[in-house]
């Protein structure tokens, strides 16, 4: 069954690379138009702009420091201007390890950023979105399945942080779902990402290779495809769950 989501318009937060830029993509490849994201990474966000368009479908970038309500604000906003309304779909993709840190090394500093970056953000998000999400939106978050296991080295900051992406998402499915709204996220596991070059060495993403049963990392699309069924009309009855993404590194 073919995905059609065409005269749609969706918001990517973090689609410069990764997760994202394939999340974005492939909205753009079932028929939505979409908002780039992004923080800092502006010519890989061109990059992403540029496939979307590929498939004929309008991108929109949009910049802005997600640790920031003010700035999510006014990112969101652009999107909207610039997509228009009511918008349809909301990925909240944007997020860092920024660290890894052991306890006894993490000042506070640190622990605030991880936290403002990978939670406060989708609140951050959601909450500038919601006045132009129409009835029969989707808001998919993503997770990680640190959320389930505590994380890898120094990574304890994030899974915490994921994990509260993961009650946001069950709290949101039950509030919002009076106004149409549904509220899933996906909890990816080791995803060959740029996340990886910056944070994991080859030694340790051995290890994590290891540790899964399919005995390989996962790939973007790979995420992306869960989160397409998300937001179709296959889902229409999916609110508040979590797919887990990681070749059977963690099951629920």
């Amino acid at each position: 069954m073919e995905i059609n989501l065409s005269g749609q318009r969706a918001i990517v937060t973090g689609a410069s690379t990764g997760i994202g830029r394939a999340t974005a993509i492939a909205l753009a490849e079932a028929g939505a138009d979409v908002a780039v994201h992004y923080g800092t990474s502006e010519k890989e966000a061109e990059e992403t702009a540029r496939a979307i368009e590929s498939h004929r479908r309008r991108a929109v970038i949009v910049q802005g420091d997600f640790r920031d309500p003010e700035a999510t604000r006014k990112s969101v906003e652009a999107a909207v201007d610039a997509l228009g309304s009511p918008i349809d779909i909301l990925i909240n993709n944007a997020g860092s390890l920024v660290a890894r840190s052991p306890i006894d090394d993490m000042d506070v500093a640190l622990w605030q950023e991880v936290i403002a970056l990978n939670l406060s953000s989708v609140f951050f998000a959601t909450k500038a979105a919601l006045p132009h999400l129409g009835s029969g939106a989707r808001i998919v978050n993503v997770s990680s399945v640190s959320a389930r296991h505590g994380g890898g080295p120094g990574a304890f900051a994030y899974a915490a942080a994921k994990g509260g992406v993961m009650s946001l998402t069950r709290g949101w499915a039950k509030e919002l779902a009076p106004r149409n709204i549904r509220v899933n996220s996906i909890a990816p596991g080791v995803i060959d990402t740029p996340f990886h070059e910056r944070f994991s060495s080859p030694e340790l993403l051995e290890t994590f290779r290891k540790s899964i049963p399919l005995g390989r990392l996962g790939t973007p699309e790979e995420c992306a495809g869960a989160i397409l069924y998300l937001v179709s009309p296959l889902a229409s009855y999916v609110t508040g769950q979590s797919i887990e993404i990681n070749g059977g590194q963690w099951f629920a």
